[in-house]
């Protein structure tokens, strides 16, 4: 089908470079030369020249004319709007990939749990109480209950009681289920019974540190002095409040040059101790550890005494089998003090 001219609507039969031009613009058109007014010079650059554009007058009413400014102003603006629109992708895909990689970092990667110390299980285990001594040496434990069942009724008073135990001289723990309640039940002893009993407030077990690292030995008599100078020049660790006693001083046995501390000290100030790993003390640098220790027998594995003391069967510390540690292959973890725990409780 012959291509038709869009100004005369006849047929185009002459050949492309010598008969019709081809419009440029929207419209897409053909034209004969006649038809469109082409002179004769341009009719033979546009045949000459290839890629040369042609547009209709028609075309040419439909594009739209910029001077240099509004040019510069509208592209300027068009360049603001895309630098805009890829800062928002940008924006967005740093998002998702943060998100993404923090996702994969904890599908890949299992936080390990917090280590906990053997003088931070016993501090838990050990609940405050309310000691309830005789000041009869004579008397037995069974009167000091009666005594006390007979002075202070938990009901009446709101105290719930969570544990009784015997003590030495005829004496009795009571422990309630919280602080406050135990404070209750000391006032009300102090009241009824300070006549015949001493009573005392049992706070439980303080941590203990031992700290590595003195380059002189100090005597007993002078530990108060030194722990209070251990307070005053470690303000960072310890403050006013805070509790620190010496009751132990021993030589290494590494080096007998190098001595080392045994403290008992508050909750807070252990931690910030255990945190900062060590302290000046002079111009002693000093190392700190755990100072509650468990005697622990390498042949049976369990606590309280030696192996050289140790009736009991040889256990394995990785899968609790009769045989030495240099011998396991085992790949299951098991406690041989939790196995004995569970059949001792039943389970």
């Amino acid at each position: 089908m012959l291509p038709i001219c869009g100004k005369c609507h006849s047929a185009i039969k002459t050949r492309p470079s010598s008969g019709y031009l081809s419009c440029s613009g929207t419209c897409e058109k053909r034209f004969h030369f006649k038809c469109v007014d082409v002179p004769e010079s341009l009719q033979e650059q546009l045949e000459s020249v290839p890629g040369l554009n042609w547009k209709c007058s028609d075309c040419l009413k439909k594009c739209v004319s910029f001077d240099s400014d509004s040019l510069n102003v509208f592209l300027g603006r068009k360049f603001e709007e895309m630098v805009s629109n890829l800062k928002e992708v940008f924006s967005d895909l740093k998002t998702d990939l943060i998100k993404n990689a923090e996702r994969q970092i904890k599908d890949t990667f299992i936080e390990p749990e917090p280590v906990t110390s053997f003088s931070s299980i016993l501090k838990n285990k050990t609940k405050p109480a309310v000691i309830i001594e005789p000041k009869n040496p004579e008397q037995n434990f069974a009167q000091t209950k009666a005594d006390i069942a007979s002075s202070i009724d938990p009901a009446n008073e709101k105290i719930q009681i969570a544990k009784v135990k015997s003590t030495k001289n005829g004496g009795m723990l009571v422990s309630c289920l919280s602080s406050d309640q135990n404070l209750r039940f000391k006032q009300l002893a102090q009241e009824n019974l300070a006549n015949s009993y001493v009573i005392r407030e049992l706070n439980g077990i303080s941590p203990r540190v031992r700290i590595v690292g003195f380059s002189q030995k100090y005597e007993e008599d002078e530990w108060v002095e030194l722990a209070d100078y251990m307070k005053s020049v470690n303000n960072s660790i310890f403050n006013v409040s805070s509790s620190c006693k010496i009751f132990k001083f021993w030589a290494t046995k590494k080096k007998r040059s190098t001595y080392q501390a045994l403290l008992q000290v508050d909750k807070k100030s252990y931690d910030r101790l255990m945190a900062a790993g060590g302290l000046f003390i002079g111009y002693d640098y000093c190392i700190v550890f755990d100072g509650l220790d468990a005697n622990r027998c390498f042949n049976c594995n369990n606590f309280g005494h030696s192996s050289r003391v140790c009736k009991e069967k040889l256990s394995c510390p990785k899968c609790s089998s009769e045989h030495e540690l240099s011998a396991c292959v085992a790949e299951n973890l098991k406690c041989i003090n939790c196995i004995r725990m569970s059949i001792k409780e039943g389970k």
